[in-house]
């Protein structure tokens, strides 16, 4: 993500949260990233606020996303971009349909929120972008808790969705994200629906 940015002049400066989840991984996932930085010659803000009590992964999320709010609202950027891919919206939307949700649940993954948050990659497949960096000979780094199937998001992605998809639907993940596209449509349809209506019913 970072160096596709960079090749088309959208990157202003890097952000990066360090959980130290990981111990020595974390803290090597920072040195990959400053080092890439550099690299490429953009500053780097780095965050390490530990995480409160609760669920780990929600929190995670929490923290990382209040900081990339700061950073925007402090003006070293007008929007940031993450590298969600088609996978990661496949694996929300599966989750999501589990739990019992309906469609602004099924709406997965946004492309753009109103939060300044923009996901380039969400239609790329992980695989996809893994071969781009090989064929290019760059390295990257991969989350080792990715694999922990500990997580129930991790058990959708490393022991539902393969076995879905080798048994029953070998498009599985482009079938969920054209879900999610169809909740999205869906949602925003009626979002400006009730805009119009309010005033006259209420």
């Amino acid at each position: 993500l970072l160096r596709a940015l960079h090749s088309l002049g959208l990157a202003a400066v890097v952000l990066h949260v360090n959980h130290r989840l990981r111990g020595a991984e974390s803290d090597a996932d920072e040195a990959f990233v400053r080092e890439l930085a550099g690299e490429l010659g953009l500053p780097v803000v780095v965050s390490s606020e530990p995480l409160p009590d609760g669920n780990t992964e929600q929190e995670a999320r929490r923290v990382r996303y209040r900081f990339f709010e700061e950073q925007t609202a402090a003006g070293r950027c007008n929007r940031v971009a993450t590298g969600h891919t088609l996978d990661d919206q496949a694996e929300t939307v599966l989750y999501r349909f589990l739990r019992g949700a309906g469609t602004a649940g099924l709406s997965g993954i946004r492309p753009v929120t109103e939060a300044g948050i923009v996901r380039p990659l969400l239609e790329l497949r992980r695989e996809e972008i893994r071969q781009w960096l090989r064929d290019n000979g760059h390295p990257w780094r991969e989350d080792s808790s990715n694999a922990d199937v500990d997580f129930r998001r991790n058990q959708i992605r490393c022991q539902y969705l393969p076995e879905l998809t080798a048994t029953m639907n070998p498009a599985l993940a482009e079938t969920l994200a054209s879900t999610a596209v169809w909740a999205q449509a869906e949602e925003d349809y009626w979002a400006g629906e009730l805009i119009r209506l309010e005033p006259q019913l209420l």
